[in-house]
């Protein structure tokens, strides 16, 4: 009565969808069959066998009719039918369990279509579980063959030495209800492939046998009550969808408008970086006159007034008369350079031979021979204590000869300098090995002064 009443209810959900789906895009009818691999969960079997049983896993039918309510959701009545050997019950010898179960479910899935033909779908089910158990279990002779070992998966009352049987072959319904994973495949847009797993659970179960003496054929019914019916199952197949495909509706794309984001230099507003007008680079005049003290102007008339040039008694020209040399008729200012020097420090940047400061150190060293004769120029180089003492020691001396050259450039008699090179032996400032000190990295430049006079080359 249980079945029947099911199967009207399932019924009437089915022919109920149509009505419920007919504003619904991507509705209609579809018919879906699968094979594939199954297992029972493990067996409680109670009252008149007693133990527990492992199923080999078999094959797997299964059959359905189902409705597109829409795009995602589907209705459909599914029907899934498994048989395994549950081998002996409690692994006792002398007995097996077989067990067949046929479930009728209504099954609700949803289809999540975002992945083009690919769509992944979960659902749920109730409905009727149908099984038939094949269950039994026997005495059997000990070792010796003179009697009887009782098996203890068969219970019953004995009174004699005689073996007996339990043995149970019937069917029993219950209500059950089974999970759904799936993923489809759209071949067509009519036949879809479809691989899924569920899992299945049914209510207990009772089924009728007998306790037989297997000598005398006496017997007695029984009953035996299985606990614990379920089942996992994979199943692959197709669905075949009926009726003309509902067309889609076009896909509108929004239209875009674009707006003018980007800002140029001058303020304005495009859409790119490559839309802005060109930028005006404005290059100021250079001035073109030379005046008499080297500077350059734009016209004649910028120039600042020339001064007054003197001659001096000595020879020597001057702007201001008040820089002539001092002359009380026994003396004279260049009397007073006579063991007078000057001294210039260069310095230089880490492992380098030559500065950028060597120039203009060099050229206000010499300023003293505008009035004075240059004796000598002694000029010696150091370095830090970074490094070892042979590598410094030759980088000492490319820095004094950095300043020699520019001595000798500017003007000076070569046979007046000397050059020397300390290497890191001299330091400015005491360090330890391998320290990088910037004041110890110079060439000292010392000019000896003479009487009056100039340099000459």
């Amino acid at each position: 009565m249980k079945q029947k009443l099911l199967i009207a209810a399932a019924a009437a959900a089915l022919m109920a969808a149509p009505s419920f789906a007919s504003a619904q895009d991507g509705s209609g009818w579809y018919l879906k069959g699968g094979l594939g691999y199954g297992a029972h969960t493990d067996l409680d079997i109670t009252e008149g066998i007693v133990g527990d049983t492992e199923a080999e896993a078999n094959g797997v039918f299964n059959l359905g009719l189902g409705f597109h309510i829409d795009d995602n959701w589907r209705l459909e009545l599914d029907g899934t039918s498994m048989y395994n050997d549950h081998g002996g019950i409690s692994n006792t010898p002398a007995s097996f369990a077989k067990l067949r179960t046929d479930a009728l479910m209504i099954n609700a899935l949803y289809d999540f279509n975002d992945f083009g033909k690919w769509a992944p779908y979960v659902g749920a089910g109730v409905g009727l579980v149908r099984s038939d158990a094949t269950l039994s279990s026997h005495d059997f002779p000990n070792v010796d063959n003179n009697g009887q070992i009782r098996n203890p998966t068969c219970v019953g009352s004995r009174s004699t030495a005689d073996g007996f049987d339990c043995n149970y072959n019937d069917e029993d319904s219950g209500l059950g209800w089974q999970l759904l994973a799936g993923l489809g495949y759209d071949i067509t847009e009519k036949l879809t492939w479809d691989t899924s797993y569920r899992y299945m659970q049914a209510s207990d179960m009772d089924f009728s046998g007998t306790f037989s003496n297997a000598l005398t054929g006496a017997s007695t019914p029984a009953q035996a009550e299985v606990e614990g019916i379920g089942a996992h199952q994979i199943l692959t197949g197709f669905r075949y969808k009926f009726g003309a495909s509902a067309p889609k509706p076009p896909m509108v794309k929004p239209a875009v408008v674009e707006t003018a984001d980007y800002k140029c230099w001058d303020n304005s507003m495009v859409f790119n970086a490559g839309q802005c007008p060109a930028k005006v680079v404005e290059v100021a005049p250079e001035p073109t006159v030379r005046c008499w003290d080297g500077t350059m102007v734009f016209a004649q008339g910028e120039c600042s007034v020339q001064p007054e040039v003197f001659n001096c008694p000595d020879g020597s020209f001057v702007y201001d008369v008040n820089q002539c040399p001092i002359s009380d008729g026994t003396m004279t200012r260049g009397d007073l350079c006579g063991e007078s020097y000057r001294q210039e420090i260069i310095y230089y940047e880490f492992n380098k031979g030559a500065s950028a400061e060597t120039r203009n150190t060099i050229s206000r060293i010499l300023d003293a021979g505008e009035f004075c004769n240059v004796e000598n120029v002694r000029v010696v180089g150091h370095t830090d204590t970074s490094g070892a003492a042979s590598y410094n020691l030759a980088l000492s001396k490319r820095r004094a000869n950095d300043a020699l050259n520019e001595l000798v450039r500017q003007g000076l008699d070569r046979s007046l300098v000397s050059s020397d090179g300390k290497g890191e032996t001299e330091p400015f400032v005491q360090t330890g090995e391998g320290v990088k000190e910037p004041l110890n990295r110079r060439t000292e430049v010392l000019i000896t002064l003479g009487s009056l006079g100039a340099m000459t080359n």
